[in-house]
């Protein structure tokens, strides 16, 4: 007798390019390449057409879409019409959302929802948190716009016994009684699944699934989860693999994929547990360490300048919320949450006062992005919060606020003078001056 499993892939690229029309032309990258555009080419669209994306439960970011729109409208389309089916919820940006305020996650959760109804018709179910970084108070956001699960690594989830949620759905309790469901991943199947070559998918499912499905009962979900880049831009040709073990190997062995919606569960059946506070997918070193400081994901490298770089980022942006509190008054997320796409991404430029301190916060928020602190070395990422943040004072300004823009912008600005990078001998306002005048 068969039984499923859902095969996920998680989509993700960072914003490669500012929107501000005096901003466009600047590179990010060291190498002046646009790794998205080279990518999509490499992984995104040979999945598109190969019909992965009917096959697989996925996750895209629509910071990720809006760039596909731009350099290949007919691929991003092709996600687009997939997502009702086999796609669940983002956050629109990749911040991790723990580090953000309240209002700040409700923004960027709001977003996402926002925008899969604009492409779907519904809303989607379930989530997947960037770095899969949970705490409870995104559980809370989460539930307030809908959703009924989250996908989380296995040691994120204790259940009530004490067991580490491997492959169980676990009920997470939530204030006034509400509650949501963590979908673990298999950590061992996803873990060969992106870091194996990718030569033969029978002997694959052989090696590495079958012994999992033996293992466990028929009452525990089989989740494998992984970034789909592995899939034809880390490995060559792994569309082709992928596809062969979703149509041959896996049925081949008695497993048969579905999509991650499709499920349905009797609430009263599932294991019930808690969360790990704090815990991600990425970083086992507890409390987010990797994008707020030094920890072994650091590899002995100088990672120092994370906790001051960070801490400034979100200076910028409550900054700007207090502004936006001044300026909208109180209830302000909503009205962000509705024009995000349509006021991110767009160079038109605008004297509308609220359209300019929109793109303010929406920049302040992009400039929170995980990936500046992921790796050790600012020269990978950083850049692209620096732009974002930079962008944020330049749509302040164009609101008309000069006065006050001129005095937050001299704070910042003596914030990035006192963060040094190492790994190239410079400040980071250094770094955002000699990328402004490349």
């Amino acid at each position: 007798m068969g039984r499923e499993i859902i095969v996920g892939l998680h989509f993700y690229q960072p914003p490669r390019e500012a929107f501000h029309s005096s901003l466009q032309d600047i590179s990010t990258d060291s190498k002046n390449q646009n790794w998205t555009k080279i990518i999509e080419k490499q992984c995104y669209e040979p999945l598109a057409k190969i019909g992965i994306l009917n096959k697989a439960s996925f996750d895209i970011y629509q910071s990720l879409l809006l760039q596909l729109e731009k350099i290949d409208p007919k691929i991003a389309s092709v996600y687009q019409q997939s997502m009702k089916e086999n796609g669940i919820g983002e956050s629109f940006i990749h911040p991790i959302l723990p580090d953000l305020s309240l209002s700040d996650k409700s923004i960027v959760i709001s977003a996402g929802v926002h925008r899969f109804k604009e492409i779907t018709g519904i809303s989607p179910k379930i989530f997947w948190p960037p770095e899969t970084a949970i705490d409870k108070e995104t559980l809370e956001v989460l539930v307030n716009n809908g959703y009924q699960g989250f996908i989380c690594a296995p040691e994120q989830v204790i259940q009530f016994d004490g067991q580490r949620s491997d492959n169980s759905p676990t009920l997470i309790k939530l204030n006034r009684g509400r509650e949501i469901i963590a979908y673990p991943f298999d950590r061992s199947i996803s873990s060969n699944l992106a870091f194996d070559p990718k030569k033969n998918a029978d002997i694959f499912t052989q090696m590495y699934i079958n012994p999992i499905k033996e293992k466990i009962s028929s009452n525990k979900l089989i989740i494998a989860w992984t970034d789909a880049e592995t899939f034809g831009h880390h490995f060559k040709y792994g569309d082709k693999f992928l596809s062969y073990l979703l149509d041959t190997s896996l049925p081949n062995s008695g497993l048969y994929p579905v999509s991650i919606n499709d499920i349905k569960f009797d609430y009263s059946k599932l294991f019930t547990g808690k969360i790990i506070e704090r815990s991600s997918w990425s970083c086992p070193h507890g409390n987010l360490i990797r994008w707020n400081g030094v920890c072994g994901c650091s590899s002995g490298n100088d990672s120092s300048w994370k906790q001051p770089f960070m801490e400034t980022m979100r200076f910028l942006n409550n900054q700007i919320s207090l502004i936006l509190k001044q300026e909208i008054g109180n209830g302000y997320e909503q009205l962000i949450a509705e024009n995000f796409y349509h006021l991110y991404g767009q160079s038109i430029e605008s004297n509308n006062l609220f359209d300019n301190l929109i793109r303010a916060k929406i920049s302040s928020l992009v400039a929170q992005t995980s990936c500046a602190t992921f790796f050790s070395n600012p020269d990978v990422s950083a850049k692209i919060n620096l732009l974002y943040a930079y962008q944020a004072l330049l749509y302040l300004k164009e609101s008309g606020l000069s006065r006050l823009v001129h005095e937050l912008e001299t704070v910042f600005i003596n914030k990035l003078n006192s963060i040094y990078f190492s790994s190239v001998n410079s400040t980071a306002f250094s770094v955002l001056e000699k990328m402004l005048h490349q």
